[in-house]
């Protein structure tokens, strides 16, 4: 029997999704370009399809894992090549291998296609029905990225170049001023408006975040609040803008406040935004007042 070598982290997929009905899973992990066999992301292929293999134990589900590489179309046909000689690998050294292929995704001038391919014949109807090739967006315009459900993802922020990280960032900003821009405009006025951190990030993402248990989301959250807070402490709401761990208050004492609040969001500038709080350098103006945020966990 040959060795594997490997470090005894679990690994950890990037996205998982799951039938409910079957119990199966696919399990997605994502990568800008596929890798050889010999590279050092292989490491955790060799893991994720072992792990899958024992799906019942790895993912305490009932069903099948089916690991599947995400990553662009043209890598497709070698990195299936590079999943098979990683899956007789691991079989050579006494292991089962769970069921694998790839996700390849392509821009053309219809828009973004998706194309789920396994390496072996699968006769699982509801398999079988999300194989080969679909349009999943017409005229994305070349760009895929606004389609991510978690623009900006703190834990694999560090794998980003500068400009990625920040467009990402922006995309994150924008979403969680849209989703407070929705909870001031329907506000009954005068009120004290309360935006909490989680609500905010749930409507950003689609409700992901509900599933989401990284660590790095705690500060996430906070420079979110801290940063919305700096936007609107101004003008006619100085003063008036309260700044807590978890959430932020602000007092509308009638329709003109709401619409400053508005106005505010629309207009903020989200890259100069996502590039101070990337940075560390947003500082919270004296318009709010933060001097309850000592006051939660």
């Amino acid at each position: 029997m040959i060795s594997i070598g490997w470090n005894p982290a679990p690994p950890e997929p990037d996205i998982v999704v799951h039938h409910h009905e079957s119990g199966d899973h696919l399990v997605l992990e994502c990568k800008a370009s596929g890798f050889g066999s010999e590279s050092s992301t292989a490491g955790q292929a060799r893991k994720l399809l072992v792990a899958g293999a024992d799906a019942e134990s790895a993912l305490s589900v009932s069903g099948d894992a089916f690991i599947l590489y995400t990553l662009p179309a043209e890598d497709a046909d070698l990195q299936m090549q590079c999943l098979e000689e990683l899956r007789a690998e691991v079989e050579e050294a006494g292991f089962d291998a769970a069921a694998h292929g790839t996700l390849g995704l392509e821009i053309d001038e219809s828009g973004l296609w998706a194309e789920l391919r396994l390496s072996q014949p699968c006769t699982k109807s509801h398999i079988v029905k999300v194989l080969g090739r679909v349009l999943v967006s017409p005229a994305v315009g070349g760009d895929s990225r606004p389609l991510y459900l978690i623009p900006y993802d703190p834990t694999t922020a560090d794998n980003q170049d500068p400009a990625e990280k920040a467009y990402c960032y922006r995309q994150l900003l924008e979403r969680v001023y849209l989703a407070a821009i929705r909870v001031l405009g329907t506000a009954q006025v005068p009120d004290s408006v309360v935006l909490v951190g989680d609500d905010l990030l749930r409507e950003a993402t689609f409700g992901i975040s509900n599933k989401w248990q990284a660590k790095e989301l705690n500060s996430l959250k906070v420079n979110l609040l801290r940063g919305m807070a700096t936007i609107l402490g101004k003008r006619e709401l100085k003063g008036k803008v309260h700044f807590h761990t978890s959430r932020l208050e602000v007092l509308l004492n009638g329709d003109i406040d709401r619409q400053a609040a508005i106005n505010m969001l629309l207009k903020a500038n989200s890259e100069q935004l996502a590039t101070e709080g990337l940075t560390g350098q947003l500082d919270v103006e004296d318009g709010v007042d933060e001097s309850s945020s000592t006051n939660e966990t």
